[in-house]
């Protein structure tokens, strides 16, 4: 299926950088426009102020007598002021046109959207009447047609240069600006699975790049650790699978050649062949449980509010016959413990602790206690059995790991129950941790979040 592929990031910063200043263009143009035109328009109203003023005070030095108010006289003294855009008249005090003079240019109506029409008025005060007469001049700024053509021109190759311009720049500052990026892309290209030791650089960058290149090494960092994990438990699980696989094979050869012959030796080599294949099954069994929980963790399904005593007692009843007479296994636990819990992984929790304080406790005694505290549900099993050196308790819970791997296949163990018991707690939102006890055995604590009863 095709996929649309988005613009790269120095387009789109250049196209919203290049949208933004025509938005600033136009507006910042409209404004200069409109505000040169009133300006323009304001003086050429003032003029025509001066203009008027002007005609009027001509008029009372002209005209001495009234014989003179014909339209005849006050036409020919008009046309010293005639303009091809203006139309100047003389009326009286009701409006009635006395005399006029039109331009040949002059319309009444402005043809384009930047013309206007402007007008000034001045009274007359003759000495020989008491009533005023009334100077207007009428003009169209069309003669400012090729000044505001010139403006727009102006606006329109400034802006479009300027947009140009801040285009080429906008590109130019984000390629700048993102080539730290392009070359972090470069770095992260030439990592592949056989170079994850290889760590990108992030000498004297910005400080959003550097939080970037610090991720992705700490990504590096987990992944690289997850493919050694991983490749180290293959490995440690081949080797487990190989051991009884081998001995199989041994044995199968054993019967071949005596089996058929010496009962003895097909009973031992077959009761060898059975021992070994209960250990496969255990194993496999093992690590499909480790599987399980890591693919189920954060799913609350199976878990339900419960008390832990009926579970401990459980526990109890089938350990104490399991376990050997010079190993005493003692339960104390209160009454009032309730847990947000999955039973059967809290069972296979204390199934594993108790299984591993059996094989390595030859003598003494395996005590299991149980206690809440405001918050908390605490499980401890404390044995004296062999224990270990304080510098081997952070890999207990490893997978595969042993102290001693020749002891701990004489005693059965596979490597993987400890890892199993961590599983199941995180799931439970809990922790786990192990110390040496004072019996020179070890003592496992166990911390789960307890849940009220409703």
């Amino acid at each position: 299926m095709l996929t649309h592929r988005r613009y790269s990031l120095k387009w789109r910063l250049t196209l919203f950088f290049s949208s933004g200043m025509l938005v600033l263009l136009l507006f910042l143009s409209i404004f200069i426009f409109f505000s040169t035109s009133n300006l323009v328009h304001q003086h050429e109203q003032k003029l025509l102020n001066q203009k008027a003023t002007a005609i009027a005070a001509d008029l009372k030095t002209e005209i001495t007598e009234e014989a003179s108010l014909t339209i005849a006289y006050l036409t020919r003294l008009l046309t010293n002021y005639a303009d091809v855009n203006q139309y100047i008249n003389i009326s009286d005090q009701n409006g009635k046109e006395i005399a006029s003079i039109r331009g040949a240019n002059w319309t009444k109506e402005p043809e384009e959207y930047y013309e206007r029409t402007l007008v000034a008025k001045e009274p007359v005060q003759l000495p020989f009447t008491s009533e005023l007469l009334f100077v207007q001049i009428s003009t169209t700024t069309e003669a400012l047609e090729w000044y505001f053509s010139i403006l727009l021109t102006i606006l329109f190759l400034s802006s479009f240069f300027t947009l140009l311009l801040s285009a080429i720049g906008g590109y130019w500052l984000s390629n700048w600006g993102l080539k730290p990026l392009d070359h972090l892309i470069q770095q992260i290209h030439s990592i592949f699975p056989q170079r994850l030791s290889q760590r990108i650089h992030h000498h004297h960058v910005e400080t959003e790049i550097y939080e970037l290149i610090h991720a992705f090494n700490l990504l590096l960092d987990r992944m690289e650790e997850a493919m050694v994990y991983q490749q180290r438990f293959v490995t440690d699980a081949s080797h487990e699978l190989r051991t009884p696989l081998s001995i199989i094979e041994g044995y199968v050869s054993l019967l071949q050649r005596w089996g058929q012959h010496k009962p003895e030796v097909r009973n031992e080599a077959l009761a060898a062949v059975e021992q070994e294949c209960k250990r496969l099954f255990k194993l496999i069994d093992d690590l499909l449980s480790l599987a399980k929980l890591q693919h189920t963790a954060q799913l609350d399904s199976s878990k339900v509010v419960q008390p832990l005593t009926p579970l401990l007692l459980e526990v109890k009843q089938a350990w104490e016959p399991i376990f050997p007479p010079q190993i005493k296994l003692f339960f104390e636990w209160e009454e009032a413990l309730v847990l947000f819990m999955d039973r059967e992984r809290i069972r296979q929790l204390l199934d594993i602790l108790l299984d591993n304080a059996r094989k390595y406790t030859d003598k003494g005694q395996v005590k299991v206690r149980a206690y809440g505290d405001e918050d908390a549900v605490h499980i401890v099993v404390e044995d004296t059995g062999i224990g270990i050196q304080a510098k081997e308790i952070p890999h207990l819970f490893k997978r595969f790991y042993r102290v001693d791997k020749s002891r701990t296949r004489k005693r059965g163990g596979s490597g993987i129950g400890l890892a199993i018991a961590q599983a199941i707690v995180a799931d439970h939102e809990g922790s786990i941790s192990i110390a040496p006890s004072a019996e020179k055995g070890l003592i496992v604590h166990v911390l789960l979040k307890k849940a009220g009863m409703d």
